[in-house]
């Protein structure tokens, strides 16, 4: 083991939404071990969500990837940006950085390359040489919350239950207290293996006599969670933000969600998560603390799940 006490400490986690609240437990378990330690993360735009408010977290350095950008004078701001990050985090002069990546990125390892770390920690790249002194092994079919703690295990840092983590401002967990009795179903993913269609989710929300249902959807979606709404007893709100999304998730009895980077939102703030999966593997990407809840066909093609099985698997759930 190395001690890093008073060691200053850089992360990087520069991917998804999911990706980065996975990441969670380990950086409350790296706080716990070293309080005082400063600790500082670098993040994207897309995930910034997932670690805003972290009481774990000392400072975000959040850019915005040019890749993401569409005009060429738009792209040449983000990467100025980027730079900018870059010169801060070098006059830094960080320690310790580790980049929380399950395979090796380039973009990610810039973070650690720019700096004069004693300790860099990421995965090896395969096609060539990197910066990183501290190799981490990729385990397959292990949970990302777990390899994240296998980043940190040269640090004497051990998993000891710590949950996923996502602050809701207390405005919008308030203003949906009033479905604290519903389930809330969200239809969207962004993958074409992943997705159910509507005319299976009518079937579901039909057989579901005596319980209210919600429904949330990416903008993509709102006119298929429109036609459901129309079709059946649900009803559609049409949440303004993933934060929105988040207070109302943390407000319902039940979640069952598509793959996305809601399935791994509702365990951090608490609520059970059914997760309708496709081509997923489910083993390394199951939402946290409910392995036992994630409904999945052998084919890997969420819409060859029958809808006798999810309803089930709901009864089950709401009557114990």
């Amino acid at each position: 083991m190395t001690d890093i006490t008073n060691k200053k400490i850089l992360l990087v986690r520069n991917d998804n939404v999911g990706d980065l609240i996975c990441t969670t437990p380990a950086i409350e378990a790296l706080r716990k071990k070293y309080p005082n330690n400063q600790i500082d993360i670098v993040v994207n735009s897309y995930n910034y969500d997932a670690i805003y408010k972290n009481p774990f977290i000392n400072t975000i350095y959040c850019y915005t990837k040019p890749k993401h950008k569409k005009s060429i004078i738009d792209k040449i701001k983000a990467g100025l940006e980027k730079l900018k990050i870059l010169l801060d985090i070098r006059k830094e002069k960080y320690d310790v950085v580790i980049v929380f990546r399950g395979g090796y990125s380039k973009s990610a390892e810039l973070f650690a390359k720019i700096t004069n770390a004693s300790y860099k920690v990421g995965v090896k790249n395969l096609k060539g040489n990197d910066s990183f002194n501290l190799h981490i092994e990729t385990i397959p079919n292990q949970n990302e919350v777990l390899f994240c703690f296998d980043c940190l295990k040269e640090f004497g840092i051990k998993y000891n239950g710590e949950s996923t983590y996502y602050y809701i401002d207390n405005d919008l967990s308030d203003k949906y207290k009033e479905y604290s009795n519903y389930i809330l179903f969200h239809i969207s993913s962004r993958i074409k293996e992943n997705k159910y269609d509507k005319e299976k989710f009518k079937q579901v929300f039909d057989k579901l006599e005596g319980y209210q249902i919600l429904i949330s959807a990416e903008p993509d979606n709102f006119e298929s969670a429109v036609w459901l709404e129309q079709n059946t007893k649900a009803k559609f709100i049409k949440t303004s933000s993933l934060q929105d999304l988040g207070g109302l998730i943390k407000n319902v009895k039940l979640f069952i969600t598509l793959d996305g980077g809601a399935m791994h939102l509702a365990p951090a703030v608490g609520t059970k998560t059914i997760s309708i999966s496709g081509k997923t593997n489910m083993d390394k990407w199951y939402p946290w603390g409910f392995k036992d809840l994630v409904i999945q066909d052998i084919s890997k093609i969420a819409n060859n799940i029958a809808t006798h099985m999810i309803i089930e698997k709901i009864k089950r759930i709401l009557i114990v």
